[in-house]
């Protein structure tokens, strides 16, 4: 599916706005008692085109009868998802103007928060409209030479929270911290070319190859790690899922779902 440019792009979303004005508009001449009804009802059909159709059988050609308007559907949500990041960015920016102008506190927080939106969204929009060696320069510097050494730093500081969460798990004070321990101190030492030589003189054929220091570090992250790592992985897709279906069918329970719209 190629992206969509011109007329069929600005199609797409007067349609998509249209749909959606009809949408609010119903909801508006509803009784407060019913619109959560409704609201259900369209999340559940929505959701339901996209199950229907990739579990529908196909034809030869590939294709069922709700193939040809998956791609419009497809488009619609993009640009819904579009229009709700414009709207974060609204409220953010919106949210932070009046701490400025009420002076909250914290406000000049939210100074440097504003700046940091204009001085990446100039930079980008010229580079990306008026393309021409000073705008990509200036892009470059704001977005390489600022914003992705900030994220560096920011994933180094990261890194020293991971060393103190460490430490606490990695203290002895029982069996099962202290087979995490013993497992990091292998794997780290496998890994480095120290902690290699120090078994070098291990042979590397027989038996005996599995007491050298990088096999056991193989060992230990291919038959325990990795299993391991996919069985959390699978839980969470698992709770995903089940997170995903309540919403569909919402069953969803909470301060924000249990609301009067």
């Amino acid at each position: 599916m190629h992206p969509l440019h011109g007329l069929p792009l600005l199609g797409s979303i007067v349609a998509t706005l249209v749909v959606g004005f009809v949408c609010f508009f119903l909801l508006s001449l509803l009784p407060a008692r019913l619109r959560k009804p409704f609201i259900a009802i369209i999340t559940f059909a929505a959701g339901l085109f996209f199950a229907v159709e990739f579990f529908y059988p196909v034809g030869a050609d590939g294709k069922n009868f709700l193939t040809p308007a998956f791609k419009p559907v497809s488009d619609a949500t993009t640009i819904l998802q579009t229009f709700a990041l414009g709207l974060g960015i609204y409220s953010l920016v919106g949210l932070h103007l009046r701490n400025v102008v009420q002076k909250r506190s914290g406000w000049g927080f939210s100074i440097l928060l504003l700046g940091g939106i204009v001085a990446m969204l100039v930079p980008a929009l010229a580079n990306s409209y008026h393309p021409n060696r000073y705008n990509k320069a200036v892009y470059d510097l704001v977005f390489q030479g600022i914003y992705t050494s900030l994220n560096g730093t920011m994933f180094s500081i990261v890194a020293f929270y991971i060393v103190s969460a460490a430490y606490r798990a990695f203290r002895l004070r029982s069996l099962e911290s202290t087979i995490l321990l013993v497992s990091a101190f292998i794997v780290m030492l496998g890994q480095v070319a120290l902690g290699q030589a120090l078994t070098a003189h291990v042979s590397n054929d027989g038996f005996a190859a599995n007491f050298r220091l990088e096999n056991m570090a193989t060992w230990i992250l291919t038959k325990v790690n990795s299993p391991a790592t996919l069985a959390v992985d699978f839980g969470l897709g698992i709770g995903g899922l089940a997170t995903s279906l309540r919403l569909w069918l919402s069953l969803e329970r909470g301060s924000y779902f249990e609301q009067e719209l």
